[in-house]
C-alpha cells in the first residue's frame, strides 16, 4: 500500500489524533483499537494497515504528541550569543512543554503503566521523552563547542539542568499537592536553576 497518497496520509493522521485523545483520556489498556477506529471514522482493518499493532500505534501517538509540543525551536548558539539568555529561553520552553495539559496527562499515563510493571513502559518512555532530550543535547553540544561551558558528559549536563528545573517540585505537582508555578514563579525558578547549574559545572 502506498501510504504516501494524500488520502492515506489523511486517514493516518485521523487515526493518530483519535489515538492520542483516547490514550490520554482512558489510558493504554482502557483504549481499544475498535474505539480508535470508530472515533477516527475508519475500519479496524484500516488502522492495522497503518499500524502493526496497538503498541506501535501508541508509540507513534506519543511521538506525534511530543513533536507537536516542541513547536518552537531553541536558540541556535554562535560565538556572539548571550549564553545565559539562550539557556533561560530553553529552560522556559522546557517548562512550557512539561506543564501543558497533554504533557501532564502523558506523565500520568506512564505512571499507570509503571504501576502495572508493563514491559512496554521503557519503549513508551523513550518515545515520550526523547524529543526534549534531543533538544537539550543539541544545545549543550553547541555550548561546549563554543566554550561557553566546560566539556562534560551531555547526559550529566541534561540531568543536572532538568533536576534543578523540575526535581521534587514536579513530583508534587503530579500528585496534585502543589499547583503549577505561575509565569513569575517560573522565571524565578529558571534564574535560580541557571545560577546553581553554572556554579556546579564550574567546580
Amino acid at each position: 500500500m502506498n501510504v504516501g497518497r494524500p488520502k492515506d496520509l489523511e486517514k493516518r493522521q485521523r487515526i493518530l489524533e483519535s489515538a492520542k485523545s483516547l490514550f490520554l483520556k482512558q489510558g493504554y489498556h482502557g483504549s481499544s483499537m475498535n474505539e480508535i477506529a470508530r472515533d477516527a471514522g475508519v475500519t479496524k482493518l484500516t488502522v492495522y494497515n497503518h499500524f502493526q499493532d496497538k503498541a506501535t500505534l501508541f508509540t507513534c501517538a506519543i511521538e506525534d504528541t511530543c513533536e507537536a509540543l516542541i513547536m518552537a525551536r531553541p536558540p541556535q548558539l554562535c560565538a556572539d550569543s548571550n549564553f545565559q539568555q539562550a539557556l533561560a529561553q530553553l529552560c522556559a520552553l522546557s517548562l512550557e512543554i512539561v506543564y501543558l495539559p497533554e504533557a501532564i496527562k502523558l506523565e500520568y499515563l506512564l505512571l499507570d503503566l509503571a504501576s502495572q510493571q508493563s514491559p512496554l513502559l521503557q519503549q513508551f518512555y523513550q518515545a515520550s521523552h526523547q524529543k526534549l532530550n534531543q533538544v537539550w543535547q543539541h544545545f549543550f553540544q553547541q555550548a561546549i563547542a563554543l566554550d561557553f561551558i566546560p566539556n562534560r558528559p551531555l547526559e550529566q549536563l541534561i540531568q543536572l539542568m532538568l533536576s534543578l528545573l523540575l526535581g521534587q517540585r514536579h513530583h508534587e505537582i503530579l500528585l496534585g499537592i502543589r499547583p503549577i508555578p505561575t509565569a513569575e514563579e517560573q522565571q524565578q525558578l529558571i534564574q535560580s536553576s541557571i545560577q546553581l547549574f553554572l556554579q556546579v559545572i564550574s567546580e
